[in-house]
């Protein structure tokens, strides 16, 4: 009975660091994924639109208010790639990246007051898309 118990118990750990180690190399891939669309799309559009874009001295608890910012303002810009367009605003939904990219609780957020969207410098497309890059980059590298 005692040697069920401790197979079942490890069999149970097994499990527990597996599951762990795919949920790890899940957010790894999905923000490679992201990552590798947004210099896709930087390659590909013209610097014809001027949009406002968080800069890279975003504080921690203002970073989702960034990420919200960037997903909206990106929908603005004019390509013949919007089937790459909208996958990337896709993922920037996701709770993989959204979990990801600030490191406050609720309560530290709620203290902060961040910019609003509007209030961030107009860039043209591919200075936008160089800071969401830039600020995706800087999440990542976040990632334990």
């Amino acid at each position: 009975m005692r040697t069920t118990s401790l197979c079942v118990l490890c069999v149970l750990l097994a499990m527990v660091c597996w599951v762990e180690t795919m949920t790890a190399v899940d957010k790894t891939n999905h923000f490679r994924s992201t990552i590798k669309q947004a210099m896709e799309l930087t390659k590909k559009v013209k610097n014809d639109t001027f949009l406002s874009s968080p800069t890279n001295d975003i504080e921690d608890c203002c970073a989702q208010s960034a990420l919200q910012c960037f997903s909206s303002q990106l929908l603005k810009i004019p390509t013949t790639y919007k089937t790459l367009l909208r996958k990337l605003n896709k993922n920037l939904s996701k709770s993989v990246i959204v979990e990801s990219v600030g490191n406050c609780s609720r309560k530290e957020r709620a203290k902060v007051i961040c910019k609003s969207c509007d209030s961030y410098p107009m860039v043209d497309n591919k200075e936008f898309l160089k800071n969401l890059l830039s600020f995706l980059q800087k999440a990542f590298s976040r990632l334990p």
